[in-house]
């Protein structure tokens, strides 16, 4: 096999070394279109992931707090004030309550976090 025709120009793109190939140009361009398709997967993967750090964020700084807040308020008596196991354990049952009801609801904070993130990030929409 004869090789000495081949044009090595770039190491990085093996489409390159084919000029004499009619269909080389068209498979360049579609690698490229498969390229930014790629990137643009990325992007919304990124972006869910920044919504549910955002999100995380606004149970962890606001919503928590105020249950903590409840928490600390309750001087109930036994046997109606909570036991040492519900003491030991109200701050993790908090902060997954905390996530449920962030998630679940649409709050007008979480999304203005959210792009802030994303706007610093570098994945915020062109506007």
């Amino acid at each position: 096999m004869d090789i000495s025709g081949l044009n090595f120009r770039s190491a990085l793109n093996p489409l390159d070394a084919l000029p004499h190939v009619p269909n080389a140009q068209n498979q360049l361009e579609f690698t490229e279109i498969l390229g930014k398709q790629t990137s643009r997967q990325i992007g919304k993967a990124d972006e869910a992931k920044i919504r549910e750090a955002a999100e995380n964020f606004v149970a962890m700084a606001l919503v928590q707090p105020v249950f903590k807040q409840m928490r600390a308020s309750n001087h109930a008596e036994a046997p109606f004030g909570p036991n040492k196991a519900e003491q030991q354990f109200q701050s993790l049952v908090d902060a997954r309550v905390a996530r449920h009801i962030v998630h679940k609801t649409n709050w007008p904070v979480v999304e203005r976090v959210a792009q802030n993130m994303l706007k610093k990030a570098g994945l915020a929409p062109a506007t």
